[in-house]
């Protein structure tokens, strides 16, 4: 069986692994319980805003998983289409679902004040050249702010002029000693207006408000939750800085640590294969063990879902351990805080 290290260990023995860094879901739902699946869907019901069709579909399936629904829409018209069958209402329930979607993650998102921002800047301060997420949650965002005192960290974005406030992206502002930040699946706080992809303006306590306020006037985020893995893949080859982030990941090199990822084939193969084709020799996959889902069933899976694999190394260490090692690496804590109390999970 391959082995499952501690993630002090593996860094130790691969350092290359804390040259990139790709999140996924499970990294905000260390710290915050609501971005779970069955948060979004039981915060949609509670409100009587997934209901009808769209709810019956979700009860059908007997999931809380929009992706899997979404996915199994577009199963759905794909046969219709097949037989020359009217799709239309095929497509309204997509669409509403799709945005219902992210309603839920913007309306659930928790204020600045409630999260453990001194752990979320000391989870990436460690990693050096490439912080990649497909989250859509500020979260990461706001870790930046946090380390931009003590790293040169940046997302691309500036302003147009010196007398221009707007945000808006130019990766020619990136520069060779630069952590990039980057949002693979787009984000919330980030819109396109007259092709321009804009990052909303304000400070850590105010952009929650003054991201709805701009949903409020129509300017909608930018973000990808299509249901299968082909369908994202094609809306991020439709968006400038989308198809700049995952040109960026293509472009890796090193090692790369997974944390909080799936990487389910049937909604990730994009990331997989891009993964696959990139120039990174190590592969550091964040392991998270269930009741249901043991370590050694997760690694099968993973090892099975990334196949053969030419010029790299697929390792996995338990991500329980993650959290430590980048508290104690990231000056030893002492820089965030005055006691360990201060590093208590949520």
């Amino acid at each position: 069986m391959t082995e499952l290290y501690d993630f002090k260990t593996l860094a130790m023995e691969y350092p290359s692994i804390l040259d990139n860094l790709l999140i996924g879901n499970g990294f905000s739902i260390e710290f915050y319980d609501n971005f779970k699946y069955g948060g979004l869907y039981d915060y949609l019901v509670k409100k009587q805003l997934l209901a009808g069709q769209e709810l019956d579909l979700f009860q059908a399936f007997d999931t809380t998983n929009f992706e899997l629904v979404l996915n199994s829409l577009l199963t759905a018209q794909k046969v219709n289409q097949t037989l020359l069958q009217v799709t239309n209402y095929l497509d309204e329930r997509y669409n509403t679902i799709r945005d219902l979607l992210i309603k839920a993650v913007k309306d659930i998102h928790p204020l600045y004040r409630q999260l453990n921002i001194d752990k979320l800047a000391w989870s990436l301060d460690v990693f050096k050249k490439n912080i990649f997420t497909t989250n859509y949650d500020l979260l990461s965002y706001w870790a930046l702010l946090k380390l931009k005192g003590k790293r040169n960290i940046q997302d691309g974005f500036s302003h147009r002029n010196s007398s221009d406030k707007t945000l808006s992206f130019q990766p020619d502002t990136f520069k060779k000693d630069h952590i990039k930040l980057l949002h693979l699946h787009g984000a919330l706080h980030f819109y396109e207006d007259q092709g321009e992809i804009i990052k909303i303006n304000s400070n850590s306590e105010d952009l929650l408000t003054k991201i709805k306020q701009m949903y409020e006037k129509k300017f909608f985020p930018i973000y990808v939750s299509e249901g299968n893995s082909e369908k994202k893949l094609s809306q991020i080859k439709n968006n400038y800085y989308l198809r700049y982030c995952f040109n960026s990941l293509f472009k890796a090199d090193g090692g790369v640590t997974i944390l909080g990822q799936g990487l389910n084939p049937q909604y990730d193969k994009h990331l997989i294969d891009t993964i696959k084709c990139s120039k990174v020799n190590y592969i550091a996959f964040g392991v998270y063990s269930t009741e249901t889902n043991s370590s050694r069933f997760i690694i099968e899976t993973i090892k099975n879902h990334f196949g053969k694999l030419e010029g790299k190394e697929l390792i996995f260490y338990d991500s329980r351990t993650f959290y430590e090692f980048t508290r104690v690496e990231s000056w030893g804590g002492l820089i965030w805080g005055q006691t360990t109390t201060d590093y208590a999970p949520i």
